[in-house]
């Protein structure tokens, strides 16, 4: 998957010219001055559950730990069946996070940033957790990262456009080759994910963060049963 190079430990590098303009058409979030619009923080799942923990060690792919480091194509035949849901309107988790949506960029490119935060009183492993949600269509750049060290993500992904000038993104995160701790995010702690591409007016930014649905690997099943039933592709590292 592509490395992020966001500012927050990633640097975002977007011009910044026509920013009033690209804004406009993300509806109802303020713009910052360093060419930011960001929505407020919304809250959902648990304060505590329970997460079974993985065993084995790094790079031994056949044990529980590795059981997202390798990945395969799930192509579907006929319409993804995720185009005939209905549209997820309020932020869902299945464990307690709080999350927030950032744009950085103008009318022609810019980046999503979905903040999430640990807001439960357990250490969460994000490995092979599944996001789903909605946001303009044609992204070309998607990537996690985390405020605490990390190793070695990748994604099984898959893009549903809907035809409206948005699309369904589906993206189940991967780690190898690195300790449990690099895949775990402590209560109070932060991660992200980066989606780039072209804004759209068919989608505001709130609207982008309450479509997301935040599915944790709590028996190390690995989600995949949504992999499976929307299809997905395996991305390279």
């Amino acid at each position: 998957m592509h490395k992020p190079t966001t500012r927050k430990g990633l640097g975002l590098g977007l011009a910044t010219l026509g920013l009033a303009a690209g804004v406009a058409a993300l509806g109802g979030s303020p713009a910052a001055a360093d060419g930011t619009t960001q929505t407020s923080a919304v809250s959902a799942g648990p304060a505590a559950y329970t997460q079974a923990v993985a065993t084995g060690q790094p790079s031994a792919y056949s044990s529980p730990l590795e059981r997202c480091a390798n990945g395969t194509d799930h192509p579907l035949s006929g319409a993804n069946p995720i185009l005939s849901q209905a549209l997820n309107t309020s932020f869902h988790s299945n464990v307690g996070l709080s999350e927030s949506v950032e744009f950085t960029g103008n009318q022609y490119y810019g980046n999503w940033e979905f903040v999430f935060t640990n807001t439960s009183g357990e250490t969460l492993s994000v490995d092979c957790a599944v996001l789903i949600f909605r946001a303009p269509s044609g992204s070309d750049n998607h990537a996690y990262s985390a405020t605490q060290s990390y190793g070695h993500p990748q994604q099984d992904y898959l893009e549903v456009p809907r035809g409206d000038g948005t699309s369904f993104y589906i993206a189940r995160l991967g780690f190898h080759d690195v300790p449990l701790a690099e895949r775990e995010v402590a209560p109070g702690q932060s991660f992200t994910y980066l989606l780039g591409g072209v804004p759209s007016s068919a989608i505001t930014l709130e609207q982008i963060r309450d479509s997301m649905q935040f599915t944790a690997d709590l028996n190390l099943s690995a989600n995949q049963a949504l992999v499976l039933a929307y299809g997905t592709n395996r991305l390279t590292n």
